[in-house]
């Protein structure tokens, strides 16, 4: 027996001294501290994109709202002509709003204190009319109803289409990414002889 036990020796576990590399685990925790810094540099891009888009959305958002009110404008003014042609059907027959657009220059008769005849009715709604788009007479702190470029100022104009039927034409200018754009609204009408 002592033979067979004398074969069978001990083996001692040697443990490893600890070195000054670091483990596995040590190498996670360092790494960890980068990661948390570069997700939230892609949280701060992502949420600076939203701000962009949102801001944008913003932009447009008011743009639309402002060229519904320009249209709202010129679907006003438009109407606003038409109910005058209505009641004065004599100055239409007469063709005293035939062609007529609205002027600075347009004259004032002064028809809403002395009475008029149907040429006078047809001067002061055509007056009226310019007045809503054009500084009369060189008045200063003017602000028109629809907004015009340095080349085409808001305009409204009357066409005879024939056979009794009428159209009102506006006219103005909005920018639209940076450039002048021209918009038209185009009313017809016919008129109900009374």
């Amino acid at each position: 027996m002592n033979a067979a036990h004398s074969a069978v020796q001990p083996t001692m576990i040697k443990r490893q001294p600890k070195t000054s590399s670091p483990g596995v685990s040590e190498l996670l925790v360092s790494r960890q501290r980068g990661v948390g810094l570069i997700e939230i540099l892609i949280a701060v891009i992502i949420m600076s994109l939203g701000f962009l888009a949102a801001a944008r959305m913003q932009v447009e958002g008011m743009r639309f709202s402002q060229s519904a009110y320009y249209q709202s404008q010129a679907y006003f003014l438009a109407s606003d002509m038409i109910d005058r042609m209505r009641s004065n059907i004599t100055g239409v027959q007469d063709g005293h709003y035939t062609g007529q657009s609205t002027s600075a220059s347009a004259s004032n008769p002064n028809c809403t204190v002395i009475e008029c005849n149907p040429l006078g009715i047809a001067r002061q709604d055509l007056y009226d009319w310019s007045s809503s788009l054009h500084s009369m007479q060189g008045g200063t702190g003017f602000t028109p109803a629809l907004p015009g470029s340095d080349t085409t100022p808001a305009s409204g104009e009357i066409q005879d289409m024939g056979d009794g039927v009428f159209a009102v034409v506006m006219q103005w200018s909005e920018v639209i990414n940076g450039e002048n754009d021209l918009q038209t609204l185009r009313i017809q009408f016919a008129l109900e002889d009374s």
